[in-house]
């Protein structure tokens, strides 16, 4: 059997899939990826084949053909013509696709599709072939929204045909649609996020993501009736917490918080005895205060067993300090508790909640509500002893009178300490450093000797954007200390620290390559797409580098919110006419010119009006520039001016730049003076 596909450009990253219509019996299709054909050995049957590629951001496809063999080989083509785009269309005419899944599903349980590239196009061949059904999911978000300016709204919309018609755009009005508002809060400081969901039953391979902003608000527009998994992508996509399965009805439904502080263990623990074992299975991962759960793949857990007669110890931290996170930095939980013959432990378990806080996990001059819950596991009923706060991370603690504090002014951050026990001579300790933050800014830290140094950002150059485009980049620094570099990271930020309007993420730790037995220089790698983290002009300007470090003894360490400073500019853009010519030596030449400068959020080069110009002249035969004189664009950046004719030679504008705009020179006209 051979298969083609007849595309109108080169086919790359194709597949080809083929099964036995009435045994759903899949069959091997040999042939290189980047080839628009292929073979296979095929029995006499009924089959069904699905060609599947894609132009990455641009288009892609799901082909269908069905075919039967009898005696003789068959050959068959998936035509790109014959396929028709397939779409969610609504009554809001702001939204557009931010990114999509079409998969088909077969009678044996097969899945053939893919996630597609943001906001590219997918076409389908309309189809109908018993067993196969075209599924769709997609998210909407307004046009022009992007990480830097979060869509106010997501249209999370699903649907499937067991026929696929020939316009197979599946139309929906908002009022058709469940809609809820989803409330995201922040652990201290501002920073993005993705906010993805996936379809519960019918499980298509990925979760659909769109950026969202922490703390902040989304309007969800949702399909009605099917179940889906949902959850918020923190940091460089190695933290998340997981929303609660979701299936909404057509109307209105009541919101939800996801976010609010503070974060610790909240799942009951799996710790058991076993024979002569003690099995400790003890959730270290933190949660919300609504319980929804959390993870952060660079937090790190220790944990110690010991016994005492016929009492046992044990004592876990879980530690974490992550660019986007200032909470819950570390969760100590120290269990005393005797264990049975056989079976489950009888530990204890709390759950702490606090009232008052704003939307970044913040204290305020009100007092806030502080309670404190404990069960004991197996039966056994348990109480809260004892709640203590600490505004010094844990130097000095105080017992809390009532269920109420004043935060003081002056402090950054709460700690909490709550203390249980059971009616089995259990206890449990939990310590939260600081489980939420105070209404006073944290400064820069450091514990110990630990040192940041020589921050460098994209190599010492600007980072200049124009209407479009990517760039990967790093941002170094040195840290040091007595004992060592265990590691360190770096995130970049515009505006104030806590509260900034712009955010870039590292893409992961920063990699610390030993110089001494003292110090190591971090590299921190960030890879930034304009459209998408700088999708506003007023981002453009002095940007600045928060760096943290720690030591290899395990507790020094150096916080620096401003460790650094580095320019990231719109790209500017300068034209020239010299006329006329050619032109008679004495007379008067005319300069005109256009001064534009990229426009993050039209993607467009806009004029730049009220900038000083330098027009510039070289004399035929040599190669310095002199400058003639200096000119004052218009309010839509343009430029003209008189000169007159001397001699042969060239005029050109250049722009020595700004704060937020790069310098340039324009092209040059030549000018024959007779």
């Amino acid at each position: 059997m051979k298969f083609a596909i007849t595309a109108s450009t080169a086919v790359s990253g194709r597949f080809m899939y083929v099964w036995d219509r009435s045994t759903w019996q899949y069959h091997v299709v040999q042939g290189d990826r980047d080839s628009p054909n292929g073979t296979a050995q095929l029995p006499p049957g009924d089959y069904v084949a699905v060609a599947r590629y894609g132009y990455f951001r641009q288009r892609n496809y799901l082909l269908v053909r069905t075919f039967t063999v009898t005696s003789a080989a068959v050959s068959v083509t998936f035509a790109e013509s014959g396929a028709r785009e397939t779409a969610f269309a609504t009554d809001d005419a702001t939204a557009v696709r931010a990114t999509s899944a079409y998969w088909l599903e077969l009678g044996g349980g097969d899945k053939v599709g893919f996630t597609s590239g943001g906001p590219a196009k997918t076409y389908v061949t309309p189809f109908a072939v018993a067993g196969v059904t075209l599924r769709l999911h997609e998210l909407l978000t307004k046009a022009g929204s992007s990480a830097a300016v979060p869509s106010p709204y997501r249209y999370d919309l699903q649907r499937s045909w067991s026929t696929v018609p020939a316009s197979p755009i599946a139309k929906v009005t908002t009022a058709q649609l469940a809609k809820t508002v989803t409330t995201l809060r922040a652990q201290g400081v501002t920073t993005n996020a993705a906010l993805g969901s996936s379809l519960k039953d019918r499980w298509s391979g990925s979760y659909l993501e769109s950026p969202v902003r922490l703390p902040g608000t989304v309007t969800e527009y949702v399909t009605p009736g099917p179940t889906v998994h949902r959850k918020l992508t923190l940091g460089a996509g190695d933290s998340s917490v997981v929303l609660p399965d979701r299936a909404l009805p057509a109307g209105e439904s009541p919101g939800t918080t996801v976010g609010a502080g503070p974060f610790l263990p909240r799942a009951a623990g799996s710790s058991v005895r076993d024979g002569d074992e003690l099995r400790m299975s003890e959730p270290a991962a933190y949660a919300d205060a609504d319980g929804n759960a959390g993870s952060d793949a660079r937090a790190s857990v220790t944990a110690k067993l010991t016994t005492e007669g016929d009492v046992h110890h044990y004592d876990q931290t879980f530690t974490r300090r992550v660019a986007w996170s200032q909470l819950s930095t570390r969760i100590r939980s120290e269990w005393d508790f005797r264990a049975p013959d056989q079976g489950p432990l009888p530990l204890i378990d709390l759950g702490v909640g606090v009232t008052g806080l704003d939307a970044r996990n913040r204290a305020g001059a009100a007092a806030v509500g502080i309670t404190a819950s404990a069960s004991a596991r197996g039966g056994g009923t348990a109480e809260v002893g004892k709640v203590e706060y600490s505004t010094d991370d844990g130097a000095e603690w105080t017992e809390l009178d009532g269920d109420t504090l004043t935060v003081p002014a002056t402090a950054a951050f709460v700690s909490l300490r709550v203390t249980a026990t059971d009616d089995r001579d259990g206890r449990l300790r939990r310590t939260v450093i600081r489980a939420f933050a105070g209404p006073a800014t944290a400064p820069d830290e450091t514990s110990g000797a630990t040192r940041i140094s020589n921050v460098v950002v994209n190599g010492g150059a600007d980072l200049t954007f124009g209407v479009s485009g990517s760039r990967v980049f790093t941002a170094t620094f040195t840290a040091s200390d007595p004992a060592g570099i265990a590691g360190g990271d770096a995130y970049l930020y515009h505006g104030a620290y806590a509260t900034p309007d712009g955010v870039i993420l590292a893409t992961g730790p920063a990699d610390c390559e030993k110089t001494s037995n003292t110090a190591a220089v971090c590299t921190a790698r960030f890879a930034m797409d304009v459209k998408v983290d700088a999708a506003r002009n007023a981002l453009a300007g002095a940007w600045t580098v928060a760096a943290w470090s720690h030591a290899a003894d395990g507790t020094s360490f150096a916080d620096r919110h401003a460790a650094g400073a580095f320019s990231m500019k719109r790209v500017s853009k300068l034209t020239v006419d010299a006329s006329p010519e050619p032109v008679t030596k004495g007379k008067t030449i005319t300069v005109t010119g256009t001064l534009t400068r990229a426009g993050w959020e039209s993607w467009t080069y806009q004029g730049y009006g009220s900038r000083t110009v330098t027009l510039q002249y070289s004399k035929k035969g040599t190669t310095a520039w002199k400058t003639v004189k200096s000119v004052k664009t218009d309010s839509a950046g343009k430029l003209k001016t008189t000169v007159k004719a001397s001699a042969d030679g060239s005029f050109r504008w250049t722009y020595a730049g700004d704060a937020a705009s790069t310098a340039t020179t324009g092209p040059t006209d030549y000018v024959d003076v007779r």
